[in-house]
């Protein structure tokens, strides 16, 4: 094998730009997991009632801008049938904070004297949680701003009632009382309102509240009301033996691969380019994750486990048509192999587009790893692998 001249060929470089590419990502972003292999808490939350498609789609969106808004974009939330939503939180989110951001579902109201002055639909603004003037103190609270109809509708509601209290609801629950000053109880319109929820420095109970009260207006009320039906820890350890058996289990199948292989077809060199290919297949597929921050989790390690099973397949099929053929007819015969090699990629991602599209949490997972192994198969590993064979071939 001429190894000057195959590290000359455009599909060789190819493969090693990607190789090198992946093995950077790898190194110097990393791979993140997901809980069911890093550890972490799992809140099943449960609705009221049964939703529909577009209630339960509105749901998820809102408990994810909720999270995201108190920097915790690395939470995972995906619906499990049409009543419960399961939430995955990493070892390294505040789970109390997400725990109390859950617990509300939103709906916020103002009364003066049991008549509703404003209510969450009527917030135009809201800024995040902050120390604000209180007399001769500070106090810790959620200032936000009205619409004009709001304010007009507060404006209506307060007038004449200075020193009355403004009772501010969310989810039916009375979470501040303050006291209507005179300048609010002019008649005209003030958009800045604000909710305190206790004296500056906070508590972190406090703070955890504001956080909760500032993310539910921010995103607006759920369509339905959840409860917290259980939650239970995933240990990290757990993923650590995984990973370990994972990793053991990989090598004896690529021992075993080499050993049909080599037996198989009575060269036992044949079977070193195949346990390369797979082996930098599996570096690509996680360079490919790392690039897009993809958490890696059973489901996408079993998609990887998948695409190189396919893989293996795929080049037997190349070693057995090009052995098959003759040397003479060596390229028509890899070019035969790829038809069928095309068909196959065809089929497993026709297979798998469902769960991407219409999958969520875990199925995600396994369609995204395994049409990526396939895609980094057909267009990269393979053709390599083809340009090696189609040289080995000569020599025999």
């Amino acid at each position: 094998m001429n190894i000057s001249k195959l590290l000359k060929d455009k599909k060789i470089l190819t493969l090693i730009i990607f190789l090198v590419v992946s093995l950077f990502l790898i190194a110097f972003k990393g791979i993140d997991y997901g809980i069911d292999l890093s550890g972490g808490t799992v809140i099943v939350l449960k609705a009221e009632r049964p939703m529909n498609n577009e209630e339960m789609q509105l749901t998820v969106e809102i408990i994810e801008k909720r999270l995201n808004v108190n920097g915790l974009s690395d939470v995972t939330v995906y619906p499990r049938g049409n009543d419960e939503i399961i939430v995955m939180v990493p070892n390294s989110s505040d789970t109390e904070r997400i725990i109390k951001v859950l617990e509300h579902q939103g709906v916020f109201e103002a009364k003066i004297d049991n008549i509703t002055a404003y209510t969450g639909k009527d917030v135009k603004i809201v800024e995040p949680p902050t120390k604000i003037p209180q007399g001769d103190s500070w106090a810790y609270g959620v200032p936000f701003e009205l619409t004009l109809e709001g304010a007009k509708k507060f404006a209506e509601v307060a007038e004449g009632k200075a020193y009355h209290k403004v009772e501010l609801y969310m989810d039916g629950e009375l979470i501040s009382a303050p006291v209507l000053s005179p300048e609010l109880a002019d008649g005209k319109p003030h958009p800045k309102q604000v909710i305190t929820v206790g004296n500056y420095p906070p508590t972190k109970e406090e703070i955890d509240e504001a956080m909760a009260i500032y993310s539910a207006l921010k995103s607006g009320a759920l369509p339905v009301k959840l409860e917290i039906e259980y939650t239970y820890a995933v240990s990290s350890e757990f993923g650590k033996e995984f990973l370990k058996g994972t990793a053991t289990a990989l090598l004896l199948a690529f021992i075993a691969v080499g050993v049909i292989v080599s037996i198989r077809y009575k060269q036992p060199k044949i079977a070193i380019p195949i346990l390369i290919t797979c082996l930098s297949e599996i570096v690509i597929i996680l360079g490919f994750a790392s690039l897009i921050d993809w958490k890696l989790d059973l489901p996408s390690i079993a998609g990887i486990i998948a695409a190189v099973g396919t893989g293996v397949d795929n080049q037997i099929v190349i070693t057995d048509e090009a052995l098959k053929r003759g040397a003479g007819k060596i390229r028509a015969s890899i070019k035969r192999a790829f038809f069928i090699i095309f068909a196959s990629a065809a089929t497993s991602i026709a297979a798998m587009l469902p769960l991407f599209v219409l999958g969520v949490g875990m199925l995600k997972g396994f369609a995204i790893t395994t049409i990526a192994g396939v895609l980094i198969g057909i267009f990269i590993t393979r053709p390599a692998f083809a340009r090696i064979v189609e040289d080995m071939f000569k020599k025999f």
